[in-house]
């Protein structure tokens, strides 16, 4: 309302001196050409001349007016500019400010300052890296050039740290001939529509790999357990064709490794289900130390058996972000993976390391056994139910729980290896504090 009101009396005051300023040089003319004295004739009814002098007298009068009406003309469209809820700022042709609402710099001395300022300038006034100014004006230099202006997304951290996600655009206000007067830039807060897209993309990965879950389980179903339950179907028959009780008992003794093999496949199709349904699952900081050792005292016995040497490259203070009994599964499978398969010639040597970056953690768990053929087996590595070396207790679950651990807290899994050389798992997760 302040400012409302200051408004209109500095353009009424404005209108009032330049309409007085007017007055007293019509009079002036009016006095001359008329030839008469220097006194106030706002309306004379006469030929040419009196026309003359009517116009003279009448002007500074329309022009307060005009004055008047384009003060409020200016003051009704700034204040929509200065109240719109996003960030409005117009440059000349030279990419210098002159004019910025206080949706973009709420500071109001500091909006006054940057008129007249291009980026360079105001961002050594803030003490701000140039890199900043560098990529506007690239923009700038390109809006000009592009048709219809420039539009891009544009993702930066808050005062408070937050992540806000902005629909920034150049658009040229161009004259007649093509000529750019002025260039529009504005932004609007696109956060939570940026948010609500990557959980709809996140939500198609996930469907897309429960999809391709499925058509394992369908395959797995189709071949680990169709053979079984054939098997099964003949050892019943045959129990129906004899009734000697020594044939009786040895076929039954065939029973029982049958149907152990279809319950633990459907143990294990069962808990990896799970995992891609357990969305609710607590997720905390786990110091990753105390979870190994959990996992080693497990394994003591194996480790002892096979005289394992198991070396931890990581400070005994690295966490990490997520479900711990995930965490624990994946430790265990890695690491018994690498005793199970080790080299008969050399005693298992494993290193587990950790590399921390921004927000990224990356665990490695290295062995020095039997080695993978990549080239081989690559595509099919993750798979369920894929073996690549006879051991009587490989099933090819392990990898694929593991891999299905790893992909519903959002990270990465993959390995390095070659026969005969030891393979290295990597895992990649967020890592939030």
């Amino acid at each position: 309302m302040k400012d409302r009101f200051s408004n209109k009396v500095k353009y009424t005051l404005a209108g009032v001196l330049l309409g007085f300023g007017f007055v007293f040089g019509a009079l002036y003319l009016h006095a001359h050409l008329s030839d008469s004295s220097f006194t106030f004739q706002f309306f004379l009814q006469q030929q040419k001349e009196d026309e003359l002098i009517w116009i003279i007298d009448t002007a500074p009068i329309i022009l307060a007016i005009a004055i008047g009406y384009a003060g409020r003309t200016r003051d009704f469209y700034q204040k929509i500019l200065d109240n719109l809820p996003s960030d409005i700022a117009v440059f000349d042709q030279n990419h210098r400010y002159v004019y910025v609402n206080p949706s973009a710099i709420k500071d109001k001395a500091l909006r006054r300052k940057i008129i007249g300022m291009n980026d360079y300038e105001y961002c050594a006034y803030r003490n701000r890296d140039t890199s900043y100014a560098d990529e506007r004006r690239k923009e700038f230099l390109l809006a000009k050039q592009t048709a219809g202006g420039l539009k891009w997304e544009e993702t930066i951290k808050d005062a408070a740290g937050n992540r806000v996600t902005n629909l920034r655009r150049f658009f040229p206000i161009n004259d007649r001939k093509g000529k750019m007067l002025w260039m529009v830039g504005y932004a609007v807060e696109i956060t939570d529509r940026k948010v609500l897209e990557e959980k709809q993309e996140a939500l198609i990965k996930s469907l897309e790999q429960k999809n391709n879950k499925l058509n394992d389980f369908s395959s797995i179903i189709a071949h680990n357990i169709r053979g079984p339950m054939t098997n099964i179907s003949a050892i019943i028959n045959l129990l129906d064709d004899t009734d000697d009780p020594a044939q009786q008992k040895e076929l039954q003794s065939y029973l029982k490794p049958c149907i152990e093999g279809i319950s633990a496949v459907l143990n294990q199709l069962v808990d990896s289900l799970y995992v891609m349904q357990d969305t609710d699952v607590e997720y905390r900081n786990n110091l990753i130390d105390d979870c190994l050792n959990i996992v080693l005292k497990s394994l003591d016995l194996e480790i002892k058996k096979c005289g394992a040497s198991v070396q931890k490259n990581f400070s005994t203070e690295a966490t990490i972000y997520a479900p711990e009994k995930y965490i624990l599964s994946i430790l265990h499978n890695l690491v018994s993976n690498a005793l199970k398969y080790r080299a008969e010639d050399r005693k298992p040597e494993i290193i587990i390391a950790i590399t921390e970056e921004t927000n990224e953690l990356t665990l490695s768990v290295k062995d020095n056994g039997l080695g993978i053929d990549l080239r081989k087996n690559g595509d099919k590595l993750f798979k369920i139910g894929k073996v690549f070396h006879n051991h009587t207790d490989s099933k090819g679950f392990g990898l694929f729980m593991t891999k299905s651990q790893v992909e519903s807290m959002n990270g990465k899994i993959w390995v390095e290896s070659e026969p005969g050389n030891g393979a290295t798992f990597f895992i990649q997760l967020k890592n939030k504090k």
